[in-house]
């Protein structure tokens, strides 16, 4: 399919061929990059997303707002989020935010938008405290299915959610953001989930292709794209990380994420600190260095 052909008719059929269904409860997690031109950009895929599911269905994307370091300087004090604030998950989502129908979860970072027939109830479960990924668990307690377009895009939604079930520690992060509650008060939220990084996530993708996860793959205009349940791939994902809970780690020796902030990474501050200084040799600065020697000071 060239550039020029992809519209919202044949991302319908895209939508179609890969399993989506109307009525489906489905998770999506969109690299617009990947799709191609759109005419009329995210909008134009929601739209065919949109009529994919029917009236019957909801469609939820991630809508996370931004942290900042605490106690928040007084620049930061003036970004007050609310329904309606900005994601920094990409033109997708945004896309989703700015819809009529939207519905935005209440968590006040973690958020979600939320459109369709189940969206409001479970945007209105996911509150101030509620853990960070509770609304994909309880979408994989409705065997929603989740859609990842775009080969550059972490994830099926499912991962955080185990490695919250499973107890993993992560070193805290001192950050948060204020929001407005929905009584209008303007209140301090602190990051309470473990995050981290994503990038080994991918190597679960053979365990959902045998164990049953994987519902389809193909494409949706230029994006290589899966379509898994989210049910399964929790499972499969949980019970992987029970044998090997450093499977979802990545193989990046200078990872701090990986190799150090887990309760159960290795902690090899030396074998980390040669890695960071021969990855970031060329663009060290004093602060960068810095930072490194408080994180190797801190080793014990």
């Amino acid at each position: 399919m060239s550039v020029a052909e992809i519209n919202k008719d044949s991302l319908v059929k895209d939508l179609k061929a890969i399993g989506v269904k109307k009525g489906d409860l489905l998770h999506l997690k969109i690299s617009m990059r990947s799709v191609g031109k759109l005419n009329g950009g995210a909008n134009e895929l929601l739209d065919a997303i949109l009529e994919s599911v029917g009236d019957d269905g909801t469609i939820v994307s991630d809508a996370f707002v931004n942290v900042y370091p605490l106690p928040l300087s007084d620049e930061k004090k003036k970004i007050i989020a609310d329904d309606h604030t900005r994601s920094y998950a990409g033109a997708f989502a945004n896309a989703m935010i700015n819809h009529p129908r939207m519905e935005r979860s209440k968590h006040p970072i973690q958020k979600f938008a939320a459109i369709g027939r189940l969206a409001k109830e479970l945007c209105e479960r996911h509150v101030p405290g509620s853990g960070g990924y509770d609304l994909l668990d309880e979408m994989a307690m409705m065997d929603a299915k989740n859609l990842t377009i775009g080969p550059d895009v972490v994830g099926v939604g499912t991962t955080h959610v185990a490695i919250d079930q499973l107890g993993f520690k992560r070193k805290e992060m001192n950050t948060g953001a204020l929001y407005r509650n929905m009584d209008g008060e303007v209140k301090l939220a602190k990051m309470n989930w473990n995050g981290g990084c994503g990038r080994g996530f991918p190597k679960f993708y053979p365990l959902y292709r045998e164990k049953g996860g994987m519902l389809a793959e193909g494409k949706i205009g230029d994006a290589e794209s899966v379509l898994t349940s989210m049910k399964r791939t929790l499972a499969i994902e949980k019970e992987k990380l029970k044998e090997d809970p450093r499977f979802f780690f990545c193989d990046d020796p200078a990872c701090y994420s990986c190799r150090i902030s887990w309760d159960h990474s290795s902690k090899n501050y030396l074998a980390f600190g040669w890695a960071w200084l021969r990855k970031n040799a060329g663009s060290l600065s004093f602060s960068r260095f810095k930072n490194l020697y408080l994180v190797l000071m801190k080793r014990a």
